[in-house]
């Protein structure tokens, strides 16, 4: 019976049109404004989860599709930060805002920065360890990346774009070329950093992120023009994006 009570509770307190649960000890006007309480506050967490999104679409869009969003949605988790995961696939699929058709990007941008905020800590290991390894086992070694770590790459200059909104709430974006962007983005210690990449960093990064061992990936991505190994460990080191180094036998 609570179970029921509670499923009950959750699917009308998220559905504008629901009725209040027969077992709810409240009058109707005080349930329908808990639940636009919770209606509000997931969308506020939204416009604050997804700022540019907002800034490009304006407040007044930005609250309509949020508000839609907020009707189809249910929050996934207890913790209002963590929602919004599929925002960004639902605005693929909003016809109101095929205009920009960049913004779902946008948004996966966002939660991908979000995410990388509330990430797990790690020390990031330094470049020093690698001389550590015999040279025998250099081509067996794996990397374990750090957790706010996230690669990401669109057909758009999203990062460029996101960028261009952290230094004004209205940029020129008119000079911005249509072009593919590859991006990784860290927190090595308290600031979340997007960074633009090649397509070769990008391609190295992601193959040790999958567990590849440093030989193979070497192999698998031989034919990339631009690949340059010891180049893109340096990078990676450095940014503290590698967490351990791992010597597999």
């Amino acid at each position: 019976m609570w179970h029921d009570l509670q499923s009950n509770f959750s699917a009308s307190i998220t559905d504008a049109d629901a009725p209040m649960p027969q077992d709810m000890v409240a009058t109707t006007e005080r349930f329908n404004i808990y639940r636009n309480n919770v209606a509000v506050s997931l969308s506020e967490a939204l416009g604050q989860a997804f700022s540019v999104v907002k800034m490009l679409v304006g407040d007044e869009f930005f609250a309509g599709m949020a508000q839609v969003y907020v009707q189809q949605n249910k929050p996934t988790s207890p913790l209002l930060m963590e929602y919004g995961d599929t925002f960004s696939a639902f605005i693929a699929t909003f016809p109101p805002a095929a205009s920009i058709p960049y913004l779902d990007d946008i948004a996966l941008v966002e939660y991908a920065w979000l995410r990388a905020y509330h990430a797990a800590d790690a020390d990031p290991a330094t470049l020093d360890v690698l001389g550590t390894i015999p040279e025998d086992k250099l081509d067996t070694i794996t990397f374990r990346l750090h957790p706010p770590c996230h690669l990401l790459n669109s057909e758009w200059p999203v990062a460029s774009i996101w960028h261009a909104h952290q230094e004004n709430d209205a940029p020129d974006l008119s000079g911005l070329q249509s072009m593919p962007e590859h991006m990784m983005i860290v927190r090595p210690q308290l600031d979340v950093q997007i960074s633009i990449v090649s397509e070769v960093s990008y391609a190295f990064a992601d193959a040790l992120r999958s567990g590849m061992a440093l030989g193979t990936a070497c192999e698998a991505l031989e034919n990339i023009d631009g690949l340059d190994p010891s180049q893109h460990l340096t990078e990676l080191f450095l940014a503290g994006v590698i967490t351990d180094v791992i010597i597999n036998t």
